[in-house]
């Protein structure tokens, strides 16, 4: 018998001090720093050498703080441990040396796996560092301001080039001269705010469409932005009328009065007078918490004296919101009138905007939901242009032929199409093709295209789709060009890799378990493979001991115990199994404490409480502490063998290396680890 060994059951290497970098996302290798600190006097001390090759403290340092997930952690840590991780270390280059001697940087099938990796997480990496990183802090910088804006949208009523025009049409005569505002009351289709200019009041990013709020942001006051901007809504023509610092977060307070009258009916007057009265007593020192209390509308603030909390702008109506963050902490407003009424407002509390670093990760998320694919387009359209991109007109319009009306199906193939028009090309970057048939592939990978008929929306997406997923990936091959950190990544990867190659063929490949092996291995230490006393019973349970009794006597009286326990036990889960627990150790609980107590196979026990209810079990086997037999023991004795051999002919390797390189260890040498000329 051989049994195949399970690489996951053992460590995959004895170190590869790069692991660590293989658990993080690309975010976090994006972003880790593990080895900024001042430049010690000690970087060139010697710490170990083996054959040619030295090590030095800061190449100890580094390699220290990656693994322990930063400088200041590894300068909290031991001497020994310290001397511990040397040896490792050595070990570890070693290795590296001899995966250089064994030429593994020109394996085929390395090479390919590292370029597969390359693949999959350059494309991670690339998001995270060139998309997501910087545009989550461009982010945050213009959330720390924000603009109030004005706009003229037209929607699109009949098609989207007749609207585009007409937009341009009026932008072309603002800039001729004519008012903004004239035109905005004549043709603005947003009903909102054509009667107010095209107001739509303060915004901040990542509160409306990105496409708007950056025509926004890239506005000065009183500017009109240069550009139509289209939206899911239509064209806009979009006007910056003011900017300021953003007030985070205000804490306010108010008193609500309805506008009806003690009876309930409708009656603005009567409740201006009443907010007036309550006003001026405030005026003339009266507590606003208890008149909040006591008149308030709003009964969810009013009980906690007008308190509203922290709130952001636009999250109030209109009114509201607007003269509460014209407060300065501790004012109040005069009467202020709303939809929902005539209020009192007190500014109570302020938050400051929070640093980058202390929002970043509460902002990636807003980030994702509204700016990251307007992002993620830009850096497309930014890659097409470094790459040459370039769209087959010609073929992309015989797709679309009313004649063809194309199913993306497996029948594709055999339809209307002929063999070399599924070699022509869909679209080309630096120099390369994509041919049709290989974008009717991509789409046939993906569920959301497979059994459509393809017309002008689904061809668009797709190619979009195809083309961003194929120039990512192009750029990912390149990355390690022209980003260090990446490339370093791609090196600690490279040298894992190499690691794991050699403990294959040093190690795992090298472990035949047999069972003459394992028989051998069971006869000199059975006495480690033992089970406890055992018990397998089944039960049934009831709420009432009136009922457990008459179950009882039935079972005494020749009633089948599993029949009984199918049909009447009330555990929960237990109906289906006919109360049937299993074999656990006696001392797991009383159930199986009652159960051991029982002498043969088929005993049943009287009624006992137990929690909420009453039981009778009956015992099917019980089995004493014993050696296990070989059999119930060969998968232990299976993961015991793998294990020792594993760690026999790790030793057998390394000292083979030792042999040859000769390591020498300056332990002393590590007492200047972390130091600096300053400490």
């Amino acid at each position: 018998m051989e049994i195949k060994l399970n690489y996951l059951m053992i460590a995959i290497v004895s170190i590869i001090l790069t692991s660590n970098i293989f658990c993080q996302t690309s975010e976090e290798v994006v972003t880790m720093n593990t080895t900024s600190r001042l430049t010690s006097q000690y970087a060139d001390e010697v710490v170990a050498e083996f054959g040619n090759y030295k090590i030095t403290l800061d190449e100890f340092e580094k390699a220290y703080a990656k693994n322990t997930g930063g400088v200041e952690n590894a300068k909290e840590d031991s001497l020994e441990q310290y001397k511990d991780f040397l040896n490792l270390y050595v070990n570890y280059r070693m290795k590296l040396r001899d995966a250089f001697v064994r030429d593994y940087r020109n394996d085929e099938d390395l090479v390919a796996e590292l370029e597969d990796y390359k693949l999959k997480v350059g494309a991670a990496y690339l998001i995270e560092k060139e998309i997501i990183e910087p545009g989550i802090k461009n982010f945050y910088d213009e959330r720390s301001e924000e603009v109030r804006v004005s706009h003229i949208m037209i929607r699109i009523d009949s098609t989207k080039e007749a609207a585009r025009e007409k937009t341009q049409k009026l932008l072309d005569r603002i800039n001729k001269g004519e008012p903004f505002e004239k035109l905005v009351v004549e043709y603005s289709q947003d009903k909102f705010s054509n009667r107010t200019g095209g107001d739509i009041y303060w915004l901040t990013a990542g509160q409306v469409l990105p496409s708007f709020e950056v025509a926004a942001y890239n506005s000065e006051v009183g500017e009109i932005y240069p550009e139509i901007v289209e939206t899911k809504y239509g064209f806009h023509i979009i006007k910056v009328t003011d900017r300021q610092k953003r007030r985070y977060k205000i804490k306010a307070s108010h008193i609500l009065l309805k506008m009806v009258n003690d009876g309930g009916e409708m009656d603005s007057n009567y409740a201006r007078q009443k907010i007036t009265r309550i006003y001026n007593e405030i005026l003339k020192g009266g507590s606003f918490e208890e008149l909040a209390k006591e008149y308030s509308d709003d009964k969810g603030s009013g009980a906690k004296g007008g308190d509203l909390g922290f709130f952001e702008r636009r999250m109030m109506v209109k009114p509201f919101d607007e003269t509460a963050f014209n407060l300065e902490v501790g004012e109040m407003s005069g009467i202020v009138k709303s939809r929902f009424g005539f209020h009192i407002i007190i500014v109570t509390d302020e938050m400051t905007y929070p640093s980058f670093e202390a929002e970043k990760d509460n902002l990636r998320e807003t980030y994702k939901k509204s700016r990251y694919q307007f992002d993620y387009d830009n850096y497309i359209t930014k890659l097409k242009k470094d790459f040459n991109y370039s769209l087959n007109e010609k073929i992309y319009n015989q797709l679309l032929a009313p004649q063809l009306a194309i199913t993306v199906d497996e029948n594709y193939k055999i339809g209307e199409f002929t063999e070399p028009f599924l070699k022509e090309t869909i679209f080309s970057y630096n120099s390369k093709n994509v041919t049709v048939d290989s974008l009717f592939a991509f789409m046939l990978r993906d569920t959301k295209y497979a059994g459509k008929e393809l017309n002008k929306e689904t061809l668009d997406e797709a190619v979009n789709k195809y083309s961003s997923e194929i120039l990512i990936n192009e750029k990912s091959l390149v990355l390690d060009q022209s980003d260090k950190e990446f490339a370093q990544l791609m090196k600690d990867y490279q040298k894992g890799v190499f690691i794991f190659k050699i403990q294959e063929e040093e190690v795992w490949d090298r472990i035949l378990v047999d069972s003459i092996a394992l028989n051998k291995l069971y006869e000199e230490t059975k006495e480690n493979y033992r089970w406890t006393d055992r018990v397998e019973f089944s039960e049934i349970f009831s709420r009432k001991d009136s009922l457990i009794k008459k179950y009882y006597n039935e079972v005494i009286q020749g009633a089948g115990f599993d029949s009984l326990a199918r049909r009447h036990t009330q555990r929960g889960g237990y109906k289906a199994k006919s109360g049937y627990h299993g074999t656990i150790d006696p001392n797991t609980n009383t159930l199986a404490k009652v159960a051991f107590s029982l002498e043969n196979p088929g005993d049943i026990s009287e009624p006992f409480k137990i929690e909420n209810g009453w039981s009778i079990v009956k015992l099917v086997s019980k089995d004493n502490a014993r050696i296990k037999t070989y059999e119930e023991a060969v998968a232990e004795l299976s993961s015991n063998y793998q294990e020792s051999e594993s760690k026999r002919l790790e030793n057998d390797y390394l000292n083979g290396l030792k042999n040859l390189y000769h390591p020498k260890y300056y332990y002393d040498e590590l007492q200047n680890a972390y130091k600096t000329e300053n400490n």
